[in-house]
């Protein structure tokens, strides 16, 4: 038996009104190839887990300073500070903090896993036209997974969405055929004013 696709994933949002039609679950992907200085995610740029800090939350214990074994927690009168290139993302600072301050985004799921979270909400699809999108980072930047994933969706008779940037192998829209229902492409503003004349 072949072993299930993962995908590296760094959130999944229920109820979300504003990413496609209807109620909707949003798969956000982890990794990008692009880094636009306007992104709404930039924990999602980086292919590789990584230690956040929520500074709101912090209440400077420094219980993660000592706890870290990587020695790559440092506080200081302003918070936290992490050393990301010696961060071994261990999870012990995120397990000991007892604020909630320190979580890692980014975690292998399988696509069955993340199925399992998305049929909870069938009945919000059908009774509001929803569906799921898939997100991030660029979700065609792990395609074997994203396609998986938009196939098991069909099979369930999701509407589905891709927020992309477009920044992918063009050979992937071929096996897009039947998957996708709706694409909400991410332009640079510079680039819809190139493009709107053509498409009027």
């Amino acid at each position: 038996m072949q072993p299930l696709t993962t995908a590296n994933i760094f959130n999944i949002q229920r109820f979300c009104l504003h990413d496609g039609p209807g109620i909707r679950t949003i798969i956000f992907f982890k990794g990008c190839p692009l880094r636009c200085k306007w992104c709404s995610n930039p924990e999602s740029q980086s292919f590789l887990p990584e230690l956040l800090y929520h500074s709101r939350l912090c209440i400077h214990c420094g219980i993660c300073e000592k706890v870290c074994p990587s020695q790559a927690i440092t506080l200081n009168d302003k918070g936290v500070r992490i050393d990301q290139s010696k961060c071994q993302r261990h999870g012990t600072c995120v397990e000991e903090c007892p604020s909630g301050a320190l979580t890692i985004a980014g975690e292998s799921l399988s696509i069955n896993s993340i199925i399992k979270i998305v049929v909870l909400d069938r009945h919000y699809y059908e009774n509001s036209g929803g569906g799921v999108t898939l997100s991030g980072g660029e979700p065609f930047a792990q395609p074997e997974a994203a396609i998986e994933l938009l196939r098991a969706c069909k099979l369930e008779g999701f509407h589905t969405a891709v927020e992309t940037c477009g920044h992918f192998d063009s050979g992937i829209v071929r096996k897009l055929d039947g998957l996708v229902d709706l694409f909400l492409l991410m332009l640079r503003k510079s680039i819809q004013q190139l493009i709107r004349p053509v498409l009027e």
